[in-house]
């Protein structure tokens, strides 16, 4: 009888610090409720004018703020959480802008290391770029810091060019190893479009992110997004004394 009372109070620990463990470790975030759920976010430069659930009930919403890009210098509204190793994120993310040049989507980034022209800091990106002035659509980047013309990296995906307006889509960035791949789709069932997949040696750990900035002086943008889900490690969500689920699986249509 003492083993059984044993065993059981362990597994009734287990039960309890398990889902916390999850969520510890997790890139993943629901943006549920009224602040952002996973306790291992950082800002770097965090905006003036954010929130969670309160502009758009289930999306963190960012107001888009001027001279911020993530091209030549990283100057955007960049929300990370430090990771060391593989990971495999994705995102669903609704950029509304207007005569602007306007930035928003995933990067890993690291300030450990220097770029091909000899500065601190280095990133790998995939980039919605809303272009304002005479060109008013936007574009699907696959970006390093100042660069993408070469190593699998694309500075205009083909078979995406959208109006200026709102515009939705669903990002995703995988990396193995020293390599990073990058794929984009209009809708959550559609499959995943390759974007590209290229090389790099970031020592660990590195800020696993998601941005905002509009690049122009003028103009004006709002930027959402729904979620950041992690596939290799699901954040899970426990409320009250309910069994922990998955969100990932209740974010998508039946």
């Amino acid at each position: 009888m003492k083993i059984n009372a044993v065993f059981f109070s362990v597994c009734v620990l287990m039960c309890l610090f398990i889902p916390r463990i999850q969520a510890a470790e997790s890139l993943g975030d629901p943006f549920a409720g009224n602040e952002l759920q996973n306790k291992n976010w950082k800002w770097s430069k965090e905006p003036k004018e954010w929130d969670v659930g309160k502009t758009k009930p289930g999306w963190l919403y960012i107001k888009g703020e001027r001279n911020r890009n993530l091209w030549g210098d990283d100057t955007t509204n960049r929300l990370y959480q430090e990771h060391s190793g593989d990971f495999d994120i994705a995102t669903h993310l609704i950029m509304d802008y207007k005569d602007a040049s306007t930035v928003m989507g995933t990067a890993a980034y690291s300030s450990k290391v220097k770029d091909r022209k000899n500065r601190p800091g280095e990133w790998v990106t995939l980039k919605l770029w809303g272009r304002g002035g005479g060109d008013k659509n936007a574009v699907i980047q696959y970006q390093k810091r100042e660069f993408d013309g070469g190593e699998g990296l694309v500075g205009t995906h083909p078979g995406f060019l959208d109006p200026m307006g709102e515009i939705e889509l669903y990002m995703r960035m995988e990396r193995k190893g020293d390599t990073f791949t990058a794929w984009w789709k209009r809708k959550i069932r559609d499959k995943w479009e390759k974007v590209g997949e290229t090389e790099h040696k970031f020592p660990d750990p590195i800020e696993v992110s998601i941005y905002s900035g509009i690049a122009d002086a003028g103009g004006e943008m709002d930027s959402y997004y729904e979620y950041v889900e992690d596939f290799k490690n699901p954040f899970s969500v426990s409320a009250g004394e309910k069994l922990s689920v998955i969100w990932g699986s209740l974010k998508q249509p039946k």
